[in-house]
């Protein structure tokens, strides 16, 4: 599933794409891709809506319209882009075409993505935690929100709620690099560690978003473009292979049934 950078990477490569775009109109072939289930809605009020913005809040993609918003959530196999044909295929489950003739299409092999046409982003931004990368992501709220949680660190940071935007990939990197163990209590963590998550998660994420992201099997942007950051992964998807800090054998278990890359050497409950 795309994480923040690959949601971010996406943002970066269609904003300036489709911003100040008229749509014209709006056509699926599989009705469950839109969320809100109000067809009727966007068919009627889509024509003459301009895109004021394109930016991300969590995972989500927020196309920003007059008295609307678009919310896109990739999942597991979603592919957002645009295109000067219509170019269908089968994988196609939805598009928006613009006045210049020019289209935003979705792609999803698995079903499981799709987005909301909704007035307002309260719906969203209320189930939402803190995004890693603001301003507000600092010692003190980490800290007070570890101690609060009191559960295990990698199935507290998968929880959206908490931190938005982190999953398997970078959870698993930013852990690493603080030697924290996946299955440490929250509230457990040390104070030095807790310095060295903020600023690993900061940094973890940042060089991904400058490298486009983390393609291990599906993501892509930007007609078929894959991103590059799997190449900078410490720890991910490298079981058997030497921990690049220690020497010692990364070994893959399970935490909240997901396969979760770990150095038992360095990375002690």
């Amino acid at each position: 599933m795309p994480e923040l950078p690959e949601v971010q990477t996406v943002v970066n490569n269609i904003q300036p794409l489709i911003k100040n775009k008229v749509f014209l109109s709006y056509h699926q072939s599989w009705e469950k891709v839109l969320y809100s289930d109000n067809f009727k809605e966007i068919s009627d009020t889509i024509n003459n809506k301009k895109v004021e913005d394109v930016y991300r809040i969590g995972k989500y993609i927020i196309i920003e319209l007059y008295e609307y918003y678009i919310a896109f959530h990739l999942r597991m196999t979603g592919y957002l882009h645009t295109s000067k044909n219509k170019n269908i295929n089968k994988y196609v489950r939805c598009y928006f075409k613009f006045s210049d003739n020019t289209f935003l299409i979705y792609e999803d092999i698995r079903k499981f993505g799709g987005f909301y046409y909704i007035k307002n982003l309260n719906s969203i931004k209320n189930k939402l935690g803190i995004e890693p990368l603001s301003e507000q992501f600092k010692f003190n709220w980490v800290s007070d929100n570890l101690k609060i949680k009191k559960r295990q660190i990698k199935a507290l940071l998968l929880d959206q709620s908490f931190i938005v935007g982190l999953g398997n990939i970078y959870i698993d990197e930013i852990l690493w690099s603080s030697k924290i163990h996946p299955l440490s209590l929250s509230n457990m963590i040390r104070e030095s560690q807790i310095k060295q998550f903020i600023s690993n998660t900061k940094r973890i994420l940042k060089d991904s978003i400058n490298f486009h992201g983390t393609t291990i099997i599906n993501f892509k942007f930007d007609n078929m473009k894959t991103g590059e950051y799997r190449k900078k992964l410490k720890v991910y998807n490298r079981k058997d292979q030497s921990c690049l800090r220690c020497n010692k054998k990364i070994i893959k278990i399970k935490v909240s049934s997901r396969g979760t890359y770990i150095c038992p050497f360095c990375q002690i409950i």
